[in-house]
C-alpha cells in the first residue's frame, strides 16, 4: 500500500468522482494499517450515509469524533446524518458544537438553517441563512433556502430575490426554478 497520506488522498479523488467502492477499499486499508485514523472513520462514514446506510454512518462518525473531538467537519457531518434519522435533538447538538468549534463553517450554519426552518423556527432560520451567506457568497441553496423561509414568513417580494440569486449563481437549479414559478 502506499503511504496512508497518499491511500487518503486517492481514496477521496475516488470519493468526489461518485466511485464510491473504490474510495470504501482504500479507507478500509488505511483502517487496517491505523486502525484509529480518525478521518478515514469519518470518510467511511460518510460513504455509508450516501448509501442510505445512516445507522452505519453514525457508528463510523462518532468513533472518528471519540478520536478527534475538535473537528469541525466531523459534528456537521454527524448532525447531518441524525437529521436524515429525524433525531433533531441529536443534530442540533452536533451542528451547534460544529458551530463552536468553527462559527466561520458556511455549511453548518445552513444545516443548522434547515433544522430549525424544520421545527419552524423561520427567524432563526433565516438568520443561520444568512449568515452561511455571508460566508459563502455564492451558496445557491442556502438563497433558496432564505426564499422558501421568508416566502413562509410572508415575504414573497424578499423570497423572489433570493430565488432569482440562486438561479444567478446556479441557472440549472431545478428546486429554485420550482419554488421561483
Amino acid at each position: 500500500m502506499a503511504t496512508i497520506p497518499e491511500a487518503l488522498n486517492l481514496a477521496l479523488q475516488h470519493h468526489r468522482a461518485g466511485r464510491l467502492p473504490e474510495a470504501e477499499a482504500l479507507y478500509r486499508k488505511v483502517l487496517q494499517a491505523q486502525p484509529s485514523h480518525p478521518g478515514a472513520l469519518h470518510l467511511l462514514g460518510m460513504i455509508a450515509y450516501q448509501v442510505g446506510k445512516h445507522e452505519v454512518a453514525v457508528e463510523y462518525v462518532k468513533q472518528a469524533i471519540a478520536l478527534n473531538p475538535s473537528v469541525a467537519e466531523f459534528h456537521n457531518n454527524l448532525g447531518t446524518v441524525y437529521l436524515e434519522l429525524d433525531q433533531v435533538e441529536m443534530a442540533s447538538r452536533h451542528l451547534n458544537t460544529a458551530l463552536q468549534l468553527q462559527p466561520d463553517y458556511a455549511e453548518a450554519q445552513y444545516n443548522l438553517a434547515n433544522l430549525l426552518r424544520n421545527e419552524g423556527k423561520s427567524e432563526e432560520a433565516a438568520a443561520h441563512y444568512r449568515k452561511a451567506i455571508e460566508l459563502k457568497p455564492d451558496y445557491a441553496a442556502a438563497y433558496n433556502n432564505l426564499g422558501l423561509t421568508l416566502h413562509s414568513q410572508g415575504k414573497p417580494a424578499e423570497a423572489v430575490a433570493h430565488y432569482q440569486k440562486a438561479l444567478a449563481l446556479m441557472p440549472a437549479y431545478a428546486e429554485a426554478h420550482n419554488n421561483l414559478g
